[in-house]
């Protein structure tokens, strides 16, 4: 086996354990959504993705100063597939006003949330569906994300 392959596959084995990792806080995400007190959800969600988002970049190597650590050349693969990528949450500190930006972006479902969360019984599942979406969604592109930047930084060339 080649040291790419190796490190392909090391790379996939990160990448799944943080989509279980993803799965166990959109569901988290999802409890939240069910209680109606308005934007208690979203606090939820912006608590798990502060904690979620660096242990994401942690595992895959792309933390602040793991970046800074590597060789010039790697650096800069690495902030090319970044950009390449369009993530602002990969190599650099992540704050809540970061976290909060990312996540206006599905403000239209956030909205929905809110407005659902208070209609009894039915709009609570459909509030703990959309929550379990919008983190879901958000911090497997993350994941996916990390994977390709990571890849990218080993000289991994995927097709």
């Amino acid at each position: 086996m080649s040291a790419d392959h190796r490190a392909l596959n090391e790379l996939k084995a990160i990448r799944l354990a943080c989509q279980q990792r993803v799965k166990k806080n959109a569901w988290a995400s999802a409890g939240a959504a069910v209680i109606p007190v308005p934007l208690f959800d979203v606090v939820v969600d912006v608590g798990l993705l502060m904690k979620l988002i660096p242990e994401i970049n942690q595992a895959f190597g792309l933390e602040p100063e793991q970046i800074q650590a590597m060789p010039e050349e790697t650096r800069l693969h690495v902030w090319k597939r970044r950009a390449e990528r369009g993530s602002e949450l990969i190599g650099i500190v992540v704050t809540r006003e970061l976290i909060k930006r990312s996540v206006q972006g599905l403000g239209t479902r956030l909205v929905a949330k809110q407005v659902t969360k208070f209609i009894p019984l039915g709009g609570q599942i459909v509030a703990a569906t959309i929550g379990y979406w919008v983190m879901r969604r958000m911090a497997m592109t993350h994941v996916d994300d990390c994977f390709e930047v990571a890849c990218a930084a080993r000289g991994i060339v995927r097709r």
